[in-house]
């Protein structure tokens, strides 16, 4: 329950019980409230988390400009975070590796819970594609769903199916699990990267880097990146970019194709392309870059930001394209990407650009709406990681 005045100064005056701020949004490119409310207490299967870090993704700002017509509002985003549990309804409680947790431990929720009793979860074992699926930060803020995602103090651990899993990595860290997943989705439904092969990635946010990352230690020879501003370029390169093709600078879609061509073997273009751009323009773009009976993977468009024109015959057919989509990702993909991130091989930790308090996710989303992603008009965003207990600025 939302508190008022009078009923703040009962529940504050009470040691049971916990009160959360929360950034609320009020509807399409509306505000961003911040509101308080009582913490419900967890039921048997349940637990509190108290948030530590929920990072700002592209599909968040895609929410705040309406471009996903299953949303409700008003809601409360924010379905990339870790934290601390805080109570716990239950006097047993294992993650989804087996292992005990306790009040105090660290983890890392899988925002969507399948239903596991749809025909996508148990006949097409595609849970991502679950009819039913629950997820924090995508759900409205409204009983039954009140504190349901990551861009408040307290989250509420409720939902059927919930996977989790206890890390100890620096929650800086942590919280990349969740966008980080999505490339190894992708991976996967393509059938893996080959051995020696040339992958290309479009768009450098998170998700392009984690690309970037996962394609090199998957294997690939070669690892090209089409992006920027200049600063996640650099990052692009200590994630194994071997090459870097910066938009600002090659402006003329048809000579970075150009450049991209005289970087593979006979000139005929990578073996993978991993589409993290999110922009309508990149597809047509990225076929054009694509090999011979090459593998398209998509994963910017969570979204609907616009349509395209594309000529089938030339960007498909001719090809011979094999074009993967890839919705989310799951408790497996979860798992895979907190055991590379836990081995800590490359500075992941660079990726969290900015943290920023609750009053700031406005500014968050418009950083990165503008051209050269830049936040109070100078530094330039990798990625935003909102902390809810950091004072207001």
């Amino acid at each position: 329950m939302a508190l008022t005045s009078s009923s703040r100064q009962v529940v504050e005056s009470s040691d049971k019980k916990l009160i959360s701020k929360a950034a609320v949004l009020d509807g399409v490119e509306g505000k961003f409230n911040i509101v308080e409310f009582e913490v419900p207490e967890p039921k048997e299967g349940e637990f509190i988390l108290r948030t530590e870090y929920a990072g700002v993704c592209g599909t968040d700002v895609h929410i705040y400009h309406g471009h996903l017509d299953t949303i409700e509002y008003p809601i409360v985003l924010g379905h990339e975070f870790c934290g601390i549990i805080e109570k716990l309804g239950s006097e047993k409680l294992y993650d989804s590796n087996g292992v005990a947790v306790k009040k105090g431990d660290r983890v890392v929720i899988v925002p969507g819970a399948s239903c596991g009793e749809c025909y996508y979860c148990q006949i097409a074992k595609t849970p991502t594609r679950c009819t039913n699926t629950k997820a924090y930060g995508f759900l409205p803020n409204k009983d039954p769903y009140l504190l349901s995602g990551g861009f408040s103090q307290y989250v509420h651990i409720k939902n059927k199916n919930t996977a989790f899993f206890k890390t100890d990595l620096d929650p800086e860290i942590a919280v990349l699990t969740e966008p980080l997943s999505i490339c190894i989705h992708g991976f996967q439904r393509a059938g893996g990267v080959r051995f020696g092969s040339t992958v290309l990635v479009q768009g450098t946010g998170a998700i392009g880097l984690g690309a970037i990352a996962f394609a090199k230690r998957s294997g690939a020879a070669k690892v090209i990146a089409v992006g920027g501003p200049k600063r996640r370029l650099e990052l692009a390169q200590k994630m194994g970019a071997d090459i870097v093709i910066d938009i600002e600078e090659v402006r003329d879609p048809e000579e970075r194709i150009k450049l991209v061509k005289a970087e593979t073997k006979g000139g005929r273009g990578p073996d993978m392309v991993v589409e993290c751009a999110g922009f309508p323009g990149a597809l047509p773009e990225g076929l054009t870059y694509l090999s011979d009976s090459g593998e398209y993977v998509e994963l910017g468009h969570f979204t609907d930001v616009g349509s395209v024109e594309m000529n089938p015959h030339w960007h498909i057919l001719r090809k011979n394209a094999n074009i993967r989509g890839v919705w989310g990702s799951d408790v497996e993909h979860m798992q895979m990407t907190l055991s590379i991130l836990e081995n800590m091989e490359l500075p992941y930790e660079e990726l969290i650009s900015h943290k920023l308090p609750l009053n700031r996710i406005e500014d968050a989303i418009r950083s990165m709406s503008q051209k050269g992603y830049t936040l109070d008009g100078q530094e330039q965003v990798i990625k935003i990681a909102i902390d809810p207990w950091k004072d207001f600025e």
